[in-house]
């Protein structure tokens, strides 16, 4: 419960979710939206990037919001990725060039590129930073529109970020998982819909490592946590 968490902990987990989902939006202000959360009152002002959100995942009430919640958490598109993935690295890379050079009517082909782009930075096929971050996002769109209790929504915070770092050991490794699984997501859009990824990601791993002094990627989610990150030597928020 978020009871058990002290106001400092509690204070530096939120910014390290903020950071693990700014990722999702495509707009300058996710820049603000990094130190601040979303409130409640701006549902009431049109914020574009709550609706947007929101119009994108097709959410209308709190029952579509956690169905496409515990999607994202339990599918996010891992499997069909991971299939397209085994297929490509099964083959030697001569043969693999060979095989998507006489696959370009292969009406699976657009997403096949995409993993084939990727294959190199992302050996293991592993996108559940997709998941991970939309899952965070969506969270914290739900607790300002009322269809979560704060209980619920740390709860989702805290499932998925543990998920995320189940799976990658560092932001590096995150933000290019999260690229991948945007690009596969939707391929037809080409790079359009990684800019603004590669974007955030230069902000998180930029003026002066952000996240590794802020928001460290391997940050206890456990009650008591933050004197583990400090004896770590990463920064507090107060630093």
């Amino acid at each position: 419960m978020r009871s058990d968490y002290k106001k400092k902990q509690i204070k530096q987990l939120e910014l390290y979710f903020r950071c693990l989902s700014s990722v999702c939006i495509d707009s300058v202000l996710a820049y603000y939206y990094v130190p601040y959360e979303f409130l409640k009152f701006e549902r009431y002002l049109g914020n574009r990037v709550l609706k947007k959100g929101l119009r994108l995942w097709d959410i209308k009430d709190a029952e579509t919001l956690k169905t496409r919640i515990r999607w994202l958490l339990e599918d996010g598109n891992r499997d069909d990725y991971k299939a397209l993935h085994a297929e490509l690295s099964a083959l030697p890379e001569q043969a693999r060039q060979n095989w998507m050079e006489a696959s370009k009517d292969h009406p699976e082909y657009a997403r096949m590129s995409m993993v084939h782009t990727f294959l190199p930075q992302l050996p293991a096929g592993e996108i559940a930073a997709f998941g991970g971050g939309w899952a965070i996002f969506l969270s914290r769109v739900g607790l300002a529109y009322g269809y979560l209790t704060k209980e619920e929504a740390w709860a989702i915070k805290l499932e998925a970020a543990g998920y995320v770092q189940q799976h990658y050991g560092s932001w590096e490794e995150y933000l290019i998982a999260f690229m991948a699984a945007s690009r596969f997501w939707k391929p037809e859009e080409q790079f359009a819909n990684v800019v603004y990824i590669m974007t955030r990601g230069q902000t998180l791993l930029g003026m002066g490592t952000f996240a590794s002094r802020k928001a460290p990627w391997d940050i206890p989610l456990e009650p008591g946590g933050e004197r583990a990150a400090y004896r770590k030597g990463s920064a507090s928020l107060d630093a």
